[in-house]
């Protein structure tokens, strides 16, 4: 018999600030999941920051094992320390799951990571409180109510012996509740993982392979240049101007720029000051819509006087800037 690998799944991490595919991210593989692919007959590859999950097939294309129905569990880790620098996200640890559709993942939801010891914040200061954990299929595995005799901050689960995956811990409280998900494995933890990726195995990925993709999208900002104008004259530097020439070229939509003399700089505006020495003058333009940070810089967005063009393209903030802020120096003998 003959025997070839078939893809299962895929697991794609796409982001706008990329032209040619995010590879930002390696995973994790836990010795738990390590195990359901040994026993599954499934191997793990990861290919430019792409998953790829293979089946073994016979010379009919029949998985030698059907794993439909287990759970798959893989961390991603982030290559990149500038990620955050250029990405809007306001989850510090997402997981992504398969549960409402097989073949594509739910929205992020927030968890945090945690070991064997799990230790909760209590995070109201109303007592009494009874505190319940649930494990991953909703098991209740502990309760323990807080009054105000034997009062605490903060509780701690032993979840030793437990299978790894989201518990749930529930605070009830007189006339409310407040819940928080947690999400067990040490290894993942040990690995410092950003975030966590859990996929169902459905029947059907091994008639047609499911293509999940986590997407990510740049931080929009106002773009911000600050001409720092050396030996202008008055006449000179009022001719001074920044517009978006390459849009129709790159089909986007047109950047407009607002000029701001330094008297009606705000707080958030790098104040002249600390850009110019003295005798130099100084104008910011800036965008009149927030911009998305793109690794690519824009075409022909240009500094001009009067009509001709002193840059024509003028550089854009890139991953290692936390702002789109770009101070530019120009100056006449």
């Amino acid at each position: 018999m003959i025997t070839t690998f078939r893809t299962l799944l895929t697991l794609t991490v796409a982001h706008d600030f990329y032209s040619d595919g995010c590879r930002d991210f390696d995973f994790v593989i836990s010795s738990g999941t390590a195990g359901l692919l040994r026993n599954g007959k499934l191997i793990a590859k990861v290919r430019d920051g792409k998953l790829h999950i293979l089946y073994e097939a016979d010379d009919n294309g029949i998985a030698l094992s059907n794993m439909a129905g287990s759970r798959l569990q893989f961390g991603m880790k982030l290559l990149n320390p500038l990620f955050s620098n250029f990405t809007e996200f306001a989850i510090t640890t997402p997981l992504y799951r398969n549960t409402a559709a097989a073949g594509s993942l739910d929205p992020a939801m927030v968890v945090a990571l945690t070991g064997r010891l799990l230790r909760h914040a209590i995070t109201k200061t109303i007592r009494p409180v009874t505190i319940a954990i649930s494990d991953p299929v909703g098991q209740l595995l502990k309760t323990e109510t807080i009054t105000s005799k034997n009062d605490c901050s903060t509780i701690s689960f032993d979840l030793s012996g437990q299978t790894a995956g989201a518990y749930s811990v529930v605070e009830s409280y007189s006339s409310e509740t407040e819940t928080a998900t947690y999400y067990l494995d040490t290894e993942l933890v040990q690995a410092g993982a950003f975030g966590v990726v859990e996929i169902m195995i459905d029947n059907s990925f091994y008639t047609l392979p499911a293509s999940f993709m986590i997407d990510f999208r740049a931080r929009r900002e106002t773009l911000k240049y600050y001409v720092v104008a050396t030996n202008y004259n008055s006449t000179d530097f009022d001719q001074l101007s920044v517009s978006d020439d390459g849009y129709a070229e790159e089909e986007r939509p047109r950047i407009d720029f607002t000029r701001v003399l330094p008297a009606d700089f705000t707080a958030d505006e790098i104040q002249p000051e600390m850009l110019a020495k003295t005798g130099d003058r100084v104008v910011l333009f800036k965008s009149q819509a927030l911009v998305a940070r793109q690794e690519k810089a824009r075409k022909k967005i240009q500094l001009s006087k009067h009509g001709d063009v002193l840059i024509k393209h003028l550089p854009q903030a890139g991953a290692d800037r936390t702002s789109g802020d770009v101070v530019i120096h120009i100056s006449k003998p």
